[in-house]
């Protein structure tokens, strides 16, 4: 059962924004991985603007700058080492 009343820490944050961007998962899943509710997903993909399900529940795309960002972050990562 998903825990209610708890804030979530920027790590917790950070993890479900990677779930929504970078698998196939449905929210249901991520809400259970996480432990938290579906609708607390949901207020993270709204919140970063991650996917974009155009009235459709079961199909989504995901926002095209959240995989530019994470390019070229693991680009310049890349350049350092």
């Amino acid at each position: 059962m998903a825990r209610q009343g708890w804030s979530m820490s920027e790590m917790e944050i950070r993890r479900i924004a990677y779930l929504l961007s970078e698998t196939d998962l449905v929210v249901a899943a991520i809400a259970e991985r996480m432990d938290c509710s579906k609708s607390a997903i949901m207020s993270i993909n709204r919140r970063f603007q991650i996917r974009d399900y155009g009235k459709h529940r079961n199909r989504w795309n995901v926002r095209p700058a959240i995989r530019e960002e994470r390019d070229d972050a693991h680009f310049e990562k890349s350049q350092v080492n």
